[in-house]
């Protein structure tokens, strides 16, 4: 039925007709800073699945693109903050709000969250995977969405036509005013009908967006197991590269784009090895990174008296107080220049690096998977500890036949050096003798100094009599220690170097992770 029968009613209800067909609609959900919308243009500018998830995207969905933003900024924006929904354009309201409603309300989205929250490599990676997920599942995503009773899409459309018909009202009532009086009831009837059309076109979208929230809401359940299913997915993609940027990149806990980790991230996509070594390395620099905040928490010393200075960092909390008052902040400066601010007095205890490491790692065949990627990232953590403590490092890849890599104390830290470092695996029998020998070598040659030795293996190899002689002669001539760390879980045997360890630590006595905490705790 016509709302409007003369040009007097249009006019009368003009603003309502055409006020939120006019007022300019965004496809977002969220709002984004200006940085951290120049942040996802510049991540996802280099993101080339990404963009092609998008570009077949918009082709089912006009809001898809949007809604890839959106997702960006639901896992690394500190606080998601929702545009007014009169902001946004129907379909946007509807549907891409629902899925987003349903990634954040996700029992995996808070983990997915602590992940990328401001980290810029995690979080396009959850959304690229995320994306790709919810693109697999898109047509039965909309089809849930109407109840299999049209296409999301027809929301637009329908907007987008009362937006048309809106201009050409507006065309036709200018023309209106200055046309002469035998054109103007044409033009009455045009403008009568074109309002009518807009009415129209207004409840048919008011209509299909209740279709679509109902359905939304009926068919529920299944909307949420798809968006769950790519939730996973991100989160997965998420700590994978967090692992791997914690495990080789230059330690930027905001995990940017830049030269290095883009270029680990390359390196690390075609090796099987990095990534799976990176599980335990990036795990262990975190816990080697929270050694040393407490280390320094106890180095800032033990609080055993109160005293006076101007030391802002010992203050006590009632002194740094008085600069929450305007009125007092001059007296808290008259205290801090004559030095009589009252702050904890501290036992400083001394502390002194420790020297040189190597490390000789098995990689004999046995070693293939777990093991291999567990004594790679103890060696690699080791040698973080020696950039640490100013220290020069060696690793000593050993089968039957063996492999150096120095790195000394002076060098600048080479990505590609260490990376190809982690790739090595011998393969082969075991030699307990060779990789020793090319610790004498390496002793002798003064690249290293009284070096503590770590020796990892998961095997059991003969020594003879009179290298055991030799080696206990090296070890009172330079001062080596050797710490033994046997990866014999379920098996159990003897070492072979035990009689001459100072520690062992066996993985079917220890928890893997226990072993790293006590070896970093004695080295650190």
């Amino acid at each position: 039925m016509e709302q409007f029968k003369s040009i007097e009613e249009i006019l009368s209800g003009l603003s309502t007709l055409t006020g939120m067909v006019d007022t300019p609609k965004t496809d977002r959900v969220l709002k984004s800073t200006r940085i951290e919308q120049a942040i996802f243009d510049d991540l996802s500018g280099d993101a080339a699945e990404l963009a092609s998830y998008e570009e077949q995207g918009s082709k089912k969905l006009k809001s898809f693109g949007s809604l890839v933003n959106d997702v960006f900024q639901s896992v690394y924006g500190l606080r998601p903050r929702y545009t007014d929904e009169s902001q946004m354009t129907t379909l946007s309201r509807e549907f891409n709000k629902g899925i987003l409603t349903n990634l954040m309300a996700d029992e995996n989205y808070t983990a997915v969250k602590s992940v990328c929250e401001g980290k810029e490599l995690p979080a396009i990676g959850a959304t690229e995977e995320f994306t790709g997920q919810l693109l697999s599942n898109l047509d039965g995503l909309m089809e849930k969405a109407t109840g299999g009773k049209g296409k999301v899409d027809a929301l637009d459309r329908m907007e987008q036509d009362a937006r048309d018909l809106s201009e050409t009202l507006s065309e036709l009532l200018s023309k209106y005013e200055t046309a002469p009086e035998s054109q103007k009831p044409t033009l009455e009837r045009k403008i009568v009908s074109t309002a009518n059309r807009i009415a129209s076109k207004k409840e048919q979208s008011q209509m299909y967006a209740g279709l679509i929230q109902n359905s939304m809401s009926r068919n529920g359940a299944d909307i949420r197991r798809a968006i769950a299913t790519s939730t996973e997915a991100a989160l997965e993609r998420a700590k994978d590269i967090q692992s791997t940027v914690l495990a080789w990149g230059d330690g930027d806990p905001e995990m940017k784009k830049n030269p290095v980790n883009t270029e680990i991230l390359r390196r690390t996509a075609n090796s099987h090895k990095l990534r799976y070594i990176a599980r335990f390395l990036g795990r262990y620099k975190e816990m080697l990174k929270a050694k040393r905040i407490a280390g320094y928490s106890y180095g800032n010393g033990e609080k055993y008296d109160i005293e006076y200075g101007n030391n802002v960092n010992k203050a006590l909390t009632s002194e740094l107080a008085m600069l929450s008052t305007p009125e007092l902040i001059p007296l808290f400066m008259r205290k801090y220049q004559s030095k009589s601010l009252k702050q904890y007095r501290k036992r400083e205890p001394e502390y002194k690096g420790n020297g040189d490491i190597i490390v000789c790692l098995d990689e004999s065949s046995s070693t293939f998977g777990e093991n291999n990627a567990y004594g790679m990232a103890v060696a690699m953590v080791l040698y973080e500890i020696c950039r640490v403590n100013n220290a020069n490092f060696a690793l000593v890849h050993f089968s039957s036949t063996t492999k150096v890599d120095y790195f000394p104390k002076d060098e600048k830290v080479d990505p590609k050096k260490v990376l190809d470092c982690a790739e090595t695996l011998l393969g082969g029998g075991t030699d307990f003798e060779k990789p020793l020998r090319e610790v004498f070598a390496l002793t002798s040659s003064g690249k290293l100094d009284k070096p503590d030795i770590v020796f990892i293996t998961d095997g059991e190899c003969d020594v003879s009599d009179e290298f055991l002689e030799l080696f206990e002669e090296f070890k009172s001539d330079t001062g080596a220690r050797l710490t033994g760390i046997l990866l014999d879980k379920g098996e159990c045997f003897d070492f072979s170097l035990q009689k001459f360890a100072d520690t062992i630590y066996r993985t079917s006595e220890l928890m893997e992770d226990t072993i790293v905490e006590r070896t970093i705790q004695a080295f650190l």
